[in-house]
């Protein structure tokens, strides 16, 4: 019974969040808002096939644009109330 509860929730073959911007553009119809919508679906479809969330596309997005190589400062070396 409970085993399908962490699943993310489907509408046809469509995360439901991918849904939201036609929902906008059925809602308030227009050409602009119908671009909007179909490339909000396709870009939230687009990042579900690829099973990932928002947020962890968009770390993976900043990930490859700056690099894998992080630069840090060691914790006796920052300047903490500057």
């Amino acid at each position: 019974m409970w085993r399908g509860t962490g699943l993310p929730v489907r509408f046809l073959i469509l995360d439901a969040r991918s849904c939201l911007p036609i929902l906008l553009a059925v809602l308030h119809w227009s050409w602009t808002t119908l671009i909007i919508g179909v490339v909000g679906t396709v870009f939230f479809g687009t990042i579900s096939f690829f099973g990932l969330t928002l947020p962890a596309a968009l770390r993976t997005g900043r990930r490859w644009l700056i690099g894998r190589r992080r630069t840090a400062r060691p914790t006796w070396n920052r300047r903490r109330y500057s």
